[in-house]
């Protein structure tokens, strides 16, 4: 029963983090409503998203922070362990590899979900414009390259891992579990499935270099990726001109696959690599 307890709790992240997002939110557009009226304040509220986003993932990342430093940083410096666990910034450029490589075939499964899906595709887009996110602010920037990944890191790589791992659960089962998670808290199928497979490598990193560093890094470089890269590529491959636009999207799934593959598997065998040989040491 104990056992149970243990892996039960390790919802309890997801969920708190879900309830933060919902309350504040909530708080926030009773608050314009109740100063502007139903219309405008809700039209105000729109127009401000990106505030309001980044409002909400800097209050979730401070009370995850104080959990986390509770959970798991304070009971490793009374142990003397090491904060930082087999991770350094000497190998930050493995985890770039990583993410570059792991946005480059993730544009491939959204190549899948426009082909089998045209209609929730064009949903989740006009989801990604009205929540700011596909617009590039500071407000935007922040949120979504800073607080957003260092948060939902401490959630699922940091609290829930760290549950699981008291529970007792082995090394898949617990990144499993912590990645379904992540997709899960996203509440769209679209961004779920990648969110997963992202959270799966993070948890891999995570797991192997017994950092969470490692994961922040990772996250920290995807985002960045999709935020200030993703849009050059849509300019560079989006010409308006039907023949030249399938072309155009034959090209960059081409690069995505070769260009993706050759990132991802060399980063993944650097970060092999470069464990085996702390692990010497």
């Amino acid at each position: 029963m104990r056992k149970i307890g243990k892996y039960l709790l390790s919802v309890l992240p997801l969920l708190v983090m879900l309830m933060i997002q919902v309350v504040f939110s909530l708080g926030i557009s009773v608050r314009y409503i109740l100063m502007y009226g139903v219309e405008e304040g809700g039209v105000l509220y729109m127009e401000n998203v990106s505030g309001v986003l980044a409002l909400i993932h800097g209050i979730n990342l401070l009370i995850m922070g104080f959990w986390y430093y509770l959970l798991a940083i304070h009971r490793k410096k009374k142990a003397g362990a090491s904060l930082a666990g087999l991770f350094d910034w000497k190998c930050i450029g493995y985890i770039v590899m990583l993410g570059f490589g792991a946005q480059l075939l993730i544009s491939l499964l959204m190549g899948a979900w426009q082909l089998l899906s045209p209609e929730m595709m064009a949903e989740y887009n006009e989801m990604m414009e009205e929540s700011g996110i596909a617009q590039i602010s500071i407000l935007s920037i922040l949120s979504t390259v800073i607080f957003a990944p260092v948060g939902e890191e401490l959630v699922f790589r940091g609290l829930t891992l760290e549950y699981l791992k008291r529970a007792g659960a082995r090394f898949w089962v617990a990144n499993v579990v912590q990645a379904l998670f992540f997709g899960i808290a996203h509440m769209n199928l679209i961004q779920g499935s990648y969110a997963f497979l992202l959270g799966l490598l993070c948890g891999y990193v995570v797991l192997k270099y017994d950092s969470i560093a490692a994961g922040i890094a990772l996250h920290l470089i995807f985002n960045a990726y999709g935020t200030f890269v993703t849009p050059v590529l849509n300019l560079l491959f989006g010409g308006a001109d039907a023949e030249w636009s399938v072309l155009s999207n034959i090209i960059y799934y081409v690069v995505c696959i070769v260009l993706g593959g050759i990132l991802f598997v060399c980063g993944l065998r650097f970060v092999k690599k470069d464990l085996k040989t702390k692990a010497a040491e």
